[in-house]
């Protein structure tokens, strides 16, 4: 286990901490980040597997403070869920989400408050993806659950819940196995699904209750569906080879649909089929369509070169055509974590990078526009790293067109915050109120 994935035991909340460089005046609200973070080390467990901790820390006129909760208390773990991927806030909530399991309802200013979402929601207990995608037109939330008819099941139900949590639509897909889809490509007209060759079966799990492993003589697949259709209308293509995790953003254009995804040979951290160990898995940034009339072949084109994780765009835009993208990043051929913030033009190849060092772990860069109605692109990038030589945490913060020219402020936590999954920028209504 890498240093920066070591758990942190103590929550706590910081005020009036330090901040090198000057916070943009306009930046208020709350930067939420959840990761896995065990109660109880367990060297041999699967890192996806520890418990979600949300770290908060709010930005604003009256300078920073910080915030960490473990999302669930230690006694409703089996009953929740470890909630330990993702924090969103839809219809005026705030949900802790893992794929494995529904959303966990989650307020940061009150330690133990969590639970299952409202009922009104009809989310259920069925699993929900920890990457729902926020439609910017529509307010709606799109969202998936693979083995949704139980573990190891074949069944994907995909829906959408209006702006007020209302569930607006529902529908299931079977697909040809059980596999672990990670985040899913989202347009103004359909869903697409990539039903990869990661593949879950209840006869290989371990003892810690993991069972996918890497059997790319399978296939993949991809799903293409109409919003609101049926899922017995779904549009099957063979996938291109390799897995991804992350789908960087996706849109429609002369009669295909789009997608740009970030793509490996074969999973990082799991097994393969046939029992042997995976490697560490190269990426690289590919762009993927399908024909939205179901005629025709997927196809590949190729990005910039860039070795990196975790993408993220000004989602203002999501579901239309995007030149700028954002990533944590490494030295090419170096495996491991990520130590760099990168945006990389999509059209021309140009990046512009920060280099924290290559001993430093980086999280993930969540995207905040200058303001609500700024141009695309046109805001700051928020990224927590870490050294082993700062003994903490820093939340960076860097003007989005100018990467390369390092952060305009560093906010200097009160202890280090172990690698971890995702996050979102919550803006705040009232500026100068800091975490209740």
């Amino acid at each position: 286990m890498t240093e920066n994935r070591m758990s942190v035991t103590r929550e706590l909340t910081g005020e009036g901490l330090e901040i090198r460089g000057r916070l943009p005046p306009g930046l208020c609200g709350t930067l939420y980040r959840n990761g896995p973070n065990p109660r109880v080390p367990d060297g041999d467990a699967h890192w996806f597997l520890g418990e979600g901790m949300v770290h908060a820390v709010t930005l604003g006129p009256g300078g920073a403070s910080y915030r960490n909760r473990w999302v669930v208390p230690a006694g409703q773990v089996r009953l929740l869920g470890k909630a330990n991927t993702n924090i969103i806030r839809h219809g005026g909530r705030m949900m802790a989400l893992e794929e494995a399991h529904a959303p966990v309802m989650f307020d940061p200013s009150s330690p133990g408050a969590t639970g299952p979402m409202p009922t009104a929601w009809h989310v259920g207990m069925a699993p929900f993806t920890a990457h729902p995608k926020h439609d910017p037109r529509t307010g709606e939330l799109v969202f998936f659950g693979y083995a949704a008819d139980g573990p190891w099941s074949n069944v994907i139900r995909c829906g959408t819940l209006a702006p007020s949590g209302r569930l607006t639509w529902e529908t299931r897909i079977r697909a040809p196995f059980c596999s672990m889809i990670h985040d899913m490509a989202v347009t103004p007209d359909h869903v697409l699904l990539p039903v990869l060759a990661l593949v879950g079966r209840a006869d290989r799990t371990d003892r810690s209750g993991f069972g996918f492993a890497w059997q790319p003589e399978l296939g993949g697949r991809l799903a293409l569906l109409r919003r609101g259709g049926d899922g017995r209308e779904v549009r099957w293509f063979d996938a291109p080879p390799g897995y991804a995790f992350h789908i960087v953003n996706a849109w429609e254009e002369g009669g295909r649909l789009f997608l740009d995804l970030l793509v490996y040979d074969e999973p990082p951290l799991f097994p393969r089929g046939d029992g042997g160990h995976g490697s560490c898995g190269s990426v690289r940034p590919q762009r993927w369509s399908v024909p939205l009339d179901g005629r025709g072949e997927a196809r590949v084109a190729g990005l910039p070169d860039v070795t990196g994780e975790f993408p993220r765009i000004d989602e203002r835009f999501a579901g239309s055509r995007h030149t700028r993208f954002y990533l944590a990043s490494r030295a090419p051929g170096r495996a491991g974590g990520f130590h760099a913030i990168t945006r990389m033009d999509a059209e021309s190849g140009q990046g512009d990078q920060f280099d924290f060092g290559t001993d430093a772990s980086v999280s993930e860069p969540v995207f905040v526009p200058r303001a609500p109605d700024a141009a695309r692109d046109e805001g700051w990038l928020l990224a927590v790293a870490w050294r082993p030589d700062w003994r903490t945490s820093r939340l960076a913060v860097f003007d989005a067109g100018h990467i390369a020219d390092g952060p305009v402020a560093s906010v200097i936590l009160p202890q280090r915050v172990p690698d971890g999954f995702h996050g979102n920028f919550i803006p705040d209504a009232h500026p100068g109120r800091g975490i209740a």
